[in-house]
């Protein structure tokens, strides 16, 4: 009898605690590579202290810390890559809207993001101030006003940070140090590496920024080859094949959209586009999986169309690559609160226990061992596993095991004295039963087609006032009365973020009466469908009386409603009781 994946989990070694403990982090802080010219590949991992204190760049051998360097800002990700043939290892390091480059451990270069264009009344808004001849709070008053106009995103971070300061003194402070000369550099929020060719192993390095940009940075001028443009923020980056020959760049954007970024491209429409938020992103051999926060682990090829979806019963943190070319494995390892899953498109590989929580793992060459995890613990403990040499997957388990159907008993009952005489009858009277069902089919079929003629005729209808606000609004009535439900479904189509809306209901208040008629519409997402629900009861059934119901979706900086839904309510049933 073939055993169980958990009885077979011990694919990994039992994890060595390393002793310089205590490190929090996100997992993009996290890389593996070598510091010197030396063949041992080292632990580097960019920490962000607390309150802009403590922010180092530290580094591990074997189980310990070997050495760490102090960083000026704090970290959003780092990049072990190289940029000369022959030369040391480079570490490039994300921190606000610079690109911190470091060799031998020690500060190299500082590449910056080039400044966007500012918004023409900001740029004059802050030189007047800068020059005394307006008061802060007429800036202040003069960049809210560019916040209902515009949008709060596009503004400079320094005028978001004056926003979003409350004391005066901080604003005067801001005021005296930038003295009119702001910038619009987009914060650099991810960050990968691509081979230029199998003979020239040097990198490009590819990252992410606020502002919807995609740059290609050459790693040894450090001059900007491409910049993309997308339609949203990017969060994750991962590339595919060869800069030189041909290349695959996949972005995961903050609004769960990913791209797909080849050679000669112009137009960039997302290839795959998720109705639940995607939290993580890798590329497996030559597929793209994703998570959601539905807890689906999702399997792609890279025109976008899905070849596979584990669904797990726990929420996944994230997911890592796992690659081991001895024998040519590979699986997705998913990162659980107290467990590593193992997974491929098909299958469930392994399974791997711990006892406390995890934060997150990465997995690559580390020291001499090719195969090494590095296990972090919410607790900040690091520890280190190696798969074993002498592991397989030859014991598997589907991840979404269905039963087969010729494995499933069917409770047939015994043969019965009513069951044999009914069997007599339909025999004898087997014209009479054929055409009494012909008749009650047809009449059935008249029936549907008269209730969904009258169904069409007293359909949901939605009427906009705006083009510039594309929101579509559908509305279903549940119940047979004289309590109904009412379910009220948004969808926006813009291109930004809308917030403060309210959902009111208009009816006669002597037939209805609702239990919530103003529904509050905090913010609505570009691409996700948003409901609300509510209770409404019919006062009086007896009349046999109905009503048209309206559903606005209003705005309190607006006169008229942005979008209207007509319901012609049904004729409420008499209650149980």
């Amino acid at each position: 009898m073939a055993r169980s994946i958990e009885e077979n989990s011990r694919k990994w070694t039992a994890p060595v605690l390393m002793k310089s403990g205590e490190v929090f982090c996100p997992s993009t802080c996290v890389t593996l590579g070598p510091i010197y010219n030396e063949s041992e590949s080292k632990l580097i991992i960019g920490t962000g202290g607390h309150r802009g204190m403590n922010m180092k760049l530290r580094v591990f051998k074997d189980v310990d810390q070997d050495e760490e360097c102090t960083l000026a800002e704090s970290p959003t990700a780092i990049m072990h890559f190289v940029n000369e043939a022959r030369a040391v290892p480079t570490i490039a390091v994300a921190a606000g809207s610079s690109l911190l480059v470091y060799k031998n451990m020690k500060p190299f270069y500082k590449f910056t993001v080039p400044s966007s264009p500012i918004i023409p009344t900001e740029l004059e808004a802050w030189k007047a101030a800068a020059s005394n001849k307006i008061n802060p709070n007429t800036l202040s008053t003069v960049l809210e006003r560019l916040v209902t106009d515009v949008s709060f995103s596009k503004l400079t971070p320094m005028s978001q940070t004056y926003i979003l300061s409350k004391s005066n003194e901080d604003k005067l402070a801001l005021i005296e140090k930038i003295g009119g000369k702001i910038l619009n550099s987009g914060t650099i929020t991810c960050i990968a590496k691509l081979t230029k060719s199998a003979a020239d192993i040097m990198d490009i390095l590819v990252f992410g920024t606020e502002h919807c940009d995609v740059f290609l940075i050459d790693g040894q001028a450090f001059t900007i080859i491409q910049q993309i443009k997308l339609q949203s923020v990017p969060v994750t980056i991962r590339t595919y094949g060869y800069f030189d020959v041909d290349y695959r760049i996949f972005v995961h954007t903050r609004d769960s959209l990913i791209f797909s970024i080849k050679r000669n491209d112009t137009e960039y429409k997302p290839i795959i586009v998720s109705q639940s938020m995607i939290t993580s992103m890798i590329l497996h051999n030559k597929s793209i999986v994703y998570t959601t926060t539905e807890d689906h682990i999702t399997f792609c090829n890279f025109k976008g169309k899905k070849t596979g979806r584990a669904k797990c019963k726990d929420k996944v943190k994230m997911i890592e690559p796992f690659y081991y070319e001895t024998k040519q494995l590979s699986a997705v390892i998913a990162v659980f609160d107290k467990e590593l899953r193992m997974y491929n498109d098909s299958y469930l590989l392994d399974v791997t226990k711990f006892q406390k929580p995890l934060a997150w793992v990465k997995y690559g060459c580390y020291g001499r061992e090719d195969s090494s995890l590095i296990v972090c613990f919410k607790d900040g403990t690091l520890g280190i596993q190696i798969f074993r040499r002498t592991a397989n997957f030859d014991i598997r388990k589907d991840f979404n095991e269905v039963p087969p159907a010729h494995a499933l008993k069917l409770q047939i009952p015994k043969k019965t004295k009513i069951f044999i005489d009914q069997t007599q009858r339909e025999l004898e009277f087997s014209s009479k039963i054929h055409n009494a069902y012909q008749k009650h089919l047809f009449n059935m079929k008249f029936k549907v087609a008269e209730s969904y003629l009258a169904l069409a005729s007293s359909a949901t209808s939605s009427v906009s006032t705006t083009s510039s606000l594309p929101i579509e609004i559908a509305v279903d009535i549940n119940g047979f009365g004289p309590t109904h439900r009412m379910t009220v479904r948004l969808l926006s189509s813009s291109r930004q973020n809308l917030y403060d809306m309210q959902i009111s209901i208009i009816c006669d208040p002597e037939v209805y009466e609702f239990e919530t008629p103003l529904m509050m519409v905090p913010i609505l997402t570009p691409g996700h469908a948003y409901t609300y629900t509510t209770l409404l009861t019919c006062k009086d059934p007896e009349r046999a009386t109905t009503s048209e119901v309206r559903a606005l979706l209003i705005h309190e900086k607006r006169a008229t409603p942005i979008v209207t839904a007509v319901i012609k309510m049904p004729f409420s049933e008499f209650p149980l009781d």
